[in-house]
């Protein structure tokens, strides 16, 4: 039995209370590498950096994008959750990366999903708190192939997210995703943790080559962003 009864009712009123204050910490995401879709019949496991509380939100509008009207369940520390738990409802999973239980306990939750149904997704983070993006390595644990193994058959989304406010109050995310891994026994920790890298060092490069006009020159959200070695256009 699982610790939380997930809610879209409650994702509903939570929009239309609290959606208007949310453009007040971050007024506007951008998306890049948009699949075109993934296989449906099994969990999509998604492995982002943290950089900010606002993170969850953010690829909550993502995960509508890669697969709309299915649930999504956030793993974040404990002691957040501890404080809001109203989030529990929204899909929020406690979890502390020193805890062997905690550990478990995530890892039976998630396998007690699997048993009910594969069409849903699971967004983590495996740095286990915020830094920044340019940090590197970024510090993944080893607690992602876990759930993944946990998920199994799965599919992984590796994802890039950064903050940046430009010349504007607020910031917008700029999110950037890499190709959706349908064999994710074949990755390692530290072959997801390049592959985020990767993502991020896409934004970096672009933001770096476009400056405040970067929002205004972002590609749609179905193109991949241009690395370094080829070249912003």
């Amino acid at each position: 039995m699982t610790r939380f009864r997930y809610s879209s009712r409650a994702w509903q009123l939570f929009d239309l209370g609290f959606g208007p204050r949310r453009k007040l910490g971050v007024r506007r995401s951008l998306i890049a590498g948009l699949p075109g879709g993934s296989r449906k019949g099994a969990p999509l496991l998604i492995v982002s950096n943290h950089v900010s509380w606002w993170d969850g939100f953010i690829l909550r509008a993502v995960h509508q994008k890669v697969r709309p009207g299915e649930a999504l369940y956030i793993v974040m520390l404990e002691r957040e959750l501890a404080k809001r738990p109203f989030l529990k409802r929204l899909g929020a999973l406690g979890f502390d990366p020193e805890s062997t239980s905690s550990l478990r306990s995530l890892l039976r939750d998630l396998k007690d999903f699997r048993s009910r149904t594969p069409d849903f997704s699971v967004l983590f983070f495996p740095q286990g708190r915020i830094w920044p993006s340019f940090r590197r390595p970024l510090g993944f644990r080893g607690g992602v192939r876990l759930v993944a193994e946990s998920l199994a058959p799965t599919a992984v989304m590796p994802l890039g997210i950064h903050l940046e406010g430009g010349n504007q109050a607020a910031p917008a995310a700029f999110v950037s995703m890499g190709a959706v891994r349908e064999r994710p026994e074949t990755l390692s920790v530290h072959g997801l943790e390049e592959a985020v890298e990767g993502e991020l060092d896409a934004i970096h490069h672009f933001l770096a080559t476009h400056g405040e006009d970067a929002e205004d020159r972002w590609p749609a959200p179905g193109d991949r962003l241009p690395r370094a070695q080829e070249g912003a256009h």
